[in-house]
């Protein structure tokens, strides 16, 4: 073999662990962020593409998975080989991203050897296997001292009385220990009735969990007997993860990721696509599923970049405003463009509204001098104004051209000094996309408005596509006052706001609605049941 290397091209054979974003390993993510080309198979989960997307905007995606049943939707193993062949000469770093572990029935080493006989580098870039990682989720350890010490994983796509099945069921201990079978659904009742005729109880606990450590995750607890005798009652759907023995009780006490407030519930996020990961992983921290609809962006106003009026006269301010994370980022955008930086700023005291502004800031090695206890224009102005005298103040406002349009008279004059300086502008959708108004249609739990003027675009698209009855039942959640009024214009209701007024604040407010809801609804079925 000549060992000289094609190229200088690397593909990392990297585990994306079973779903959760927060389940990849720190390589994995270092890898993802500096990877040309990312070729994923058929279990990397939507939230795990998302965050490769967020973290690396300009990678590409190819997909090359399989799905079992379904070879015309299925990549052959020998074309997937080629098509990594062919990006290593096109590509300098090339993800071959795999659910799980790649070497734990992911034929990572068949992709190794195959790219090594083809002089290609290449590295193992191991992942959180969900062997374990679903069970966890489940609230089913693997193991427990009280009831066994060793457990069998096997993969059981194969019908077990096939005379050449692979798989040795005399060569382990089938009736003790706990048994993980993989891409077993297809043949369930053949393994179960196996295990029955080599001695194991029909009376074992047995689970199945599909689309594990997602917001999809379903978790059905049966026994051995039962789910032989009523199998076609059961609605069992791939990827599925099976487990037998006696570790699956523990779920009754131990089941903690279903239980999550938020779990299961389908959020609707508003905001700029750029904005929306950061509040999304929260939601799928809780269990929940984001579901993004960025019907705004926004762009820097061109005639105010150059406006040497203000940007050669900043000294002349005391303070300068800063209400959002937009306005600090295209305000040091035309710092830079006039080529001054943050030390323009030295003499300048700075306000900002909000965490998210204030950790903006920080980017650009800017500590805010003031932060409103409650984050609204008009609350900066009324904190502030009781340990300064803010008419006495020359105060520079860098803002969205519609918050200008939208002060009120008495806003704009409450303070002589204010210069509003109208340095970007939103650019709203015209139409939701197929996929959003599927998603609406499908039913949504929780509509988020982050903002007035995208509550009221929202309400117009969904006018527009004829989706009001899709939201009847839909709760609306906002962050700020002005929202929450103009919300309840638009669509009659408010049923939860943040509080405090950050992403953070509409989490745990969005939990607290739910947690209080449920215990409602029990107390009305204890009731009854009495």
């Amino acid at each position: 073999m000549n060992n000289l290397k094609q190229n200088n091209s690397i593909v990392y054979l990297t585990g994306a662990g079973p779903g959760d974003p927060g389940l990849l390993t720190l390589k994995a993510k270092e890898i993802i962020s500096i990877s040309d080309v990312i070729v994923y198979d058929n279990l990397i989960s939507k939230e795990i593409l998302d965050f490769a997307f967020f973290i690396n905007p300009k990678v590409n995606f190819i997909y090359a998975g399989k799905t079992g049943g379904e070879k015309e939707k299925s990549y052959k193993q020998a074309d997937i080989n080629n098509l990594l062949l062919n990006l290593s000469k096109e590509y300098k770093v090339i993800c071959r991203l795999k659910g799980g572990d790649p070497n734990v029935f992911g034929r990572g080493a068949e992709e190794a050897i195959f790219l090594k006989e083809n002089n290609i580098s290449f590295e193992f870039i191991p992942g959180i296997s969900s062997i374990t990682a679903v069970l966890a989720y489940s609230g089913i350890p693997l193991t427990h001292r009280d009831c066994t010490s060793s457990f069998t994983v096997i993969t059981a796509h194969e019908d077990p009385n096939h005379p050449e099945s692979t798989i040795k069921w005399d060569n382990f201990d089938a009736i003790n220990n706990t048994l993980v079978l993989l891409m077993g659904i297809k043949n369930l009742s053949n393994i179960l009735e196996k295990l029955i005729s080599l001695g194991r109880s029909p009376n074992t606990p047995l689970a199945i969990i599909y689309s594990g450590t997602t917001s999809k995750q379903t978790t059905i607890k049966a026994t051995i007997g039962s789910i032989l005798k009523d199998l076609d009652k059961y609605t069992i759907k791939t990827p599925s993860i099976i487990v037998i023995g006696d570790v699956v009780n523990y779920r009754d006490l131990l089941n903690w990721y279903e239980e999550k407030a938020l779990f299961g519930k389908k959020i609707l996020i508003t905001r700029a696509q750029e904005q929306s990961y950061s509040f999304a992983s929260k939601l799928i921290k809780q269990g929940a599923q984001p579901i993004y609809c960025p019907i705004v962006s926004y762009e820097i106003t061109e005639k105010e970049t150059y406006n040497k009026s203000i940007i050669n006269n900043l000294s002349a301010f005391n303070w300068i405003f800063f209400t959002s994370q937009n306005a600090v980022k295209f305000f040091f955008e035309i710092l830079n463009k006039n080529y001054y930086d943050s030390r323009a700023l030295s003499k300048i005291q700075i306000a900002a509204v909000g965490y998210k502004t204030k950790c903006e800031l920080e980017r650009y090695n800017i500590k805010a001098d003031f932060i409103p206890k409650r984050f609204s224009f008009n609350d900066l102005i009324n904190e502030l104004s009781e340990i300064t005298d803010l008419n006495s103040q020359k105060i520079l406002f860098p803002t969205q051209v519609e918050t200008c349009q939208g002060m009120s008279q008495q806003q704009a004059t409450s303070l002589p000094g204010v210069i509003t300086w109208p340095i970007y502008k939103a650019n709203f959708i015209n139409d939701l996309s197929e996929q959003t108004i599927n998603q609406i249609q499908d039913g949504v739990d929780v509509l988020t408005l982050f903002s007035s003027n995208t509550a009221v675009h929202f309400s117009n698209l969904i006018k527009k596509h004829n989706l009001e009855n899709h939201l009847t039942n839909t709760l609306i959640a906002t962050i700020g006052e002005e929202t929450s009024k103009t919300a309840k214009d638009l669509f009659g209701k408010v049923d939860i706001v943040a509080e405090p007024f950050t992403e953070d604040g509409l989490v745990d407010s969005m939990e607290k609605y739910f947690i209080t809801v449920g215990a409602g609804r029990d107390q009305h079925l204890q009731r009854v049941h009495i």
